[in-house]
């Protein structure tokens, strides 16, 4: 029965998405849409198919991959430690609130102009505005997950004299981690996004620079297959992410019957 449900969700989401297209491409042979402006489907599976041949689409994908998973790797290395500190400490965690509130509030494109004076249109200009924007839900997340830890679990594992080192394995981390795979999902999602916008705004080679290029020499089905590839890239991501979620929490009553 399961299997069926999956199946026929499955296929209802395909007829919706057939049926867009549908309503796309009727809109652009019509006239109602410009194709100076909007490409119709079939150009852009066309355009796709080309580009799937070549190995410059790869390289340039591959770019992209490489930057939101080297951010998103930094992101956790300063994130998970930090928030596992200042969620650990009330003092840490009410003194660090107000500065956390007000620099995650930045928008990570504002820090656009200095990454490139610091760096030019380079990867690393696109992984300073990734791990910036990146880093904070990640290290709420953490630190909300650490500090709610049930008060009678903290105090057994006192009473019972263990090591610090023991308590962060044993009950920290245990706990908190629903909390760090939600944060972990969402910088997933937020670190591809920043990555594109760099490589778009900043020149940074990539996914974002291709679209870039294909809109300045007004090729429009090309322009949209990188940002239908795009697309494709983060609903890839996101399931990987939820997938994996499940795998390593199977053991949380959330995810218990899934």
């Amino acid at each position: 029965m399961l299997r069926g449900r999956t199946a026929r969700l499955l296929a209802a989401r395909l007829l919706c998405a057939a049926a867009l297209a549908g309503v796309w491409q009727y809109l652009v042979a019509s006239g109602a849409l410009t194709r100076e402006a909007v490409a119709a489907p079939t150009e852009i599976v066309r355009a796709l198919g080309s580009l799937v041949t070549t190995t410059e689409f790869w390289t340039t994908a591959g770019d992209t991959v490489r930057t939101w998973a080297i951010g998103l790797d930094l992101s956790l290395v300063i994130a998970l430690p930090a928030g596992l500190l200042f969620g650990a400490s009330e003092l840490a965690y009410r003194m660090s609130r107000i500065t956390v509130d007000f620099l995650r509030t930045i928008p990570p494109i504002a820090l656009l102009p200095l990454a490139l004076l610091l760096y030019g249109a380079t990867e690393k200009m696109a992984l300073v505005l990734v791990v910036f924007g990146s880093v904070w839900p990640l290290l709420l997340q953490t630190m909300y997950g650490v500090h709610q830890i049930d008060p009678v679990t903290a105090d057994v594992a006192r009473a019972y004299r263990l090591p610090r080192s023991q308590r962060v394995r044993a009950v920290m981390l245990p706990s908190a981690a629903p909390f760090i795979a939600t944060g972990v999902r969402i910088a997933a999602t937020i670190s591809l996004l920043l990555a594109i916008g760099a490589e778009l705004l900043g020149g940074a080679a990539g996914l974002g620079n291709a679209i870039a290029q294909a809109q300045q020499t007004q090729d429009m089905p090309t322009m949209y297959a990188f940002v239908l590839v795009s697309a494709l890239l983060g609903v890839a991501l996101n399931l990987a992410m939820t997938r994996a979620e499940r795998s390593v929490l199977s053991w949380h009553p959330a995810h218990r019957n899934r």
